[in-house]
């Protein structure tokens, strides 16, 4: 189907769910807490009068306990759906695009900020990489991600393949802006974060843009640009789509 026909069938492209194991622990456990906390009358006819006002007590800190558990499920799913669209467009909004880069995602996911960058480059072209993790982002893979560039429009100039951020299959000084979101974060420890980001130095042209955009690690990461010799390194204030502090971190390459 091509992408004019996908626009006028009305699909809209579907950037999943980040951590959804976590947001269906949250979802579950807030359930049977609410359930017990309706149940209890119930069962403090069955118990001792001494022990009804300890179980009442209890019954009520595990009713705003589940109802805290499903606000929060609640707070990363908006963050998933909505949140981090708007995050995108507002940190790739804030970079200054001539329309002809090419452009690296790094760790692209269902292509959020693949597509975002495509749309900023209509002369341009954009490359994806992941390693299609699925229990960071709900039903990930590579065909869900050319299914969101198909249907935002930006198929003809953005591509995405299978490789890992600690190796990137690209030459040296190969792109002109690299991107990431919730990505770097996933690697197992300091060292491999650390070969991440010199595989993100390698591949970008002298003059050339990177935003991260991550948590956890925002900080450090800025840190080791400015090592590097990067120039306007900034850090944003932290944004808290997924609980844990969302920074992000741009600058550009001397």
């Amino acid at each position: 189907m091509s992408e004019r026909k996908s626009q006028a069938r009305g699909e809209r492209p579907d950037y999943g769910v980040d951590a959804p194991d976590v947001v269906r622990r949250f979802l579950m456990v807030g359930s049977v807490a609410i359930v017990l906390q309706f149940a209890a009358p119930s069962l403090l006819a069955l118990v001792p009068v001494s022990y009804a006002q300890i179980l009442q007590g209890t019954a009520r800190s595990l009713g705003w306990m589940g109802y805290g558990f499903v606000a929060t499920a609640c707070l990363m799913l908006w963050g998933s759906r909505v949140g981090k669209l708007r995050l995108r467009d507002r940190v790739l909004d804030a970079l200054p695009w001539r329309g002809d880069e090419r452009v690296l995602d790094v760790g692209c996911g269902r292509g959020l900020m693949t597509a975002g960058a495509a749309q900023r480059v209509p002369n341009g072209q954009v490359v994806g990489i992941d390693v299609w993790r699925r229990e960071d982002q709900a039903r990930n893979g590579p065909d869900a991600a050319r299914r969101n560039l198909r249907i935002e429009g930006v198929a003809a100039r953005a591509e995405v393949r299978t490789a890992d951020m600690r190796r990137l299959p690209f030459d040296a000084a190969s792109f002109d802006a690299v991107v990431s979101s919730w990505a770097l974060h996933h690697l197992a420890g300091s060292d491999e974060r650390l070969q991440a980001l010199h595989e993100i130095d390698r591949v970008l042209k002298p003059g050339g843009r990177v935003a991260l955009i991550d948590i956890r690690h925002g900080r450090a990461y800025a840190a080791w640009l400015r090592e590097r010799g990067y120039a306007q390194v900034r850090v944003s204030g932290p944004n808290f789509l997924f609980l844990v502090p969302t920074l992000t971190v741009t600058a550009q390459k001397r």
